[in-house]
């Protein structure tokens, strides 16, 4: 019995003897100060100096918006340490813009500050104004206007172009479904309503598409008519389709 109590007393003894044998030696002291101290310095200088303010602002991968436009972003901490300049907050002023699909901001020391665009690809071209287009990507942000239509993007006409517009939402479905040897027959593309995409082909034909819905089957049914050489196709109810 007297054994275990011993035991049992020396317990906590070993345990706060372990705590002790953890705690940093008296010697160390002098070192963590200086070592803290340093520390204290560098973040100072590194605060303070004039030697790490923020020289120039880098921007790369922009071809629509203009270089100096984003790089402006940062204006507010030029001159100033480079530690102080916000990241975040150039980050959400660039990504505000149209064109930005998105940015990516980082220091590079000891004085600059470099910006990194993705911008928005062009899906569709709506005219505007009879002389310009609105470029329009494919989520449906319209990002851009131009005088000429790029290579490989698809003219089409919307009364209101915009990601919340269902008609621009409708005509991306009906676009990004289309197999290639049908999408090269396409010369434009008019869905002035959500229900009314037509597709104008290069030949003088229509095909009247509708919706969004049942792409499968229209494109099969689709190929089908125009292959029999029908000038107006309508597969906007595909189980029963009409033509002249």
């Amino acid at each position: 019995m007297r054994g275990g109590r011993e035991g049992a007393d020396a317990g906590p003894w070993r345990l706060v003897h372990i705590v002790r044998r953890r705690v940093p030696s008296r010697r160390l002291w002098p070192w963590l100060a200086s070592a803290a101290a340093v520390a204290a310095l560098v973040f100072g200088l590194l605060w303070a100096t004039p030697l790490f303010a923020v020289k120039d602002v880098r921007v790369f991968g922009t071809e629509v918006l203009d270089a100096a436009e984003v790089a402006s972003a940062a204006d507010d901490y030029l001159e100033r340490s480079i530690l102080r300049a916000d990241l975040d907050v150039i980050a959400a002023e660039i990504a505000s813009l149209p064109p930005v699909k998105s940015v990516e901001v980082s220091r590079s020391w000891p004085t600059s500050i470099h910006i990194r665009v993705t911008e928005r690809e062009p899906h569709l071209a709506v005219p505007s104004g009879g002389e310009t287009f609105l470029m329009v990507d494919s989520t449906g942000v319209v990002f851009d206007e131009v005088t000429e239509i790029p290579a490989s993007i698809w003219n089409v006409e919307l009364a209101a172009p915009g990601p919340d517009d269902l008609a621009t939402g409708e005509t991306l479905a009906v676009l990004q479904s289309l197999p290639s040897d049908l999408a090269d027959m396409v010369e434009r593309v008019e869905a002035l309503s959500p229900a009314s995409v037509t597709l104008y082909l290069e030949d003088g034909r229509t095909l009247q598409w509708g919706d969004g819905a049942d792409n499968d089957e229209k494109i099969r049914v689709a190929l089908r008519l125009l292959e029999s050489g029908y000038e107006h196709v309508d597969v906007s109810a595909p189980d029963a389709p009409s033509v002249s």
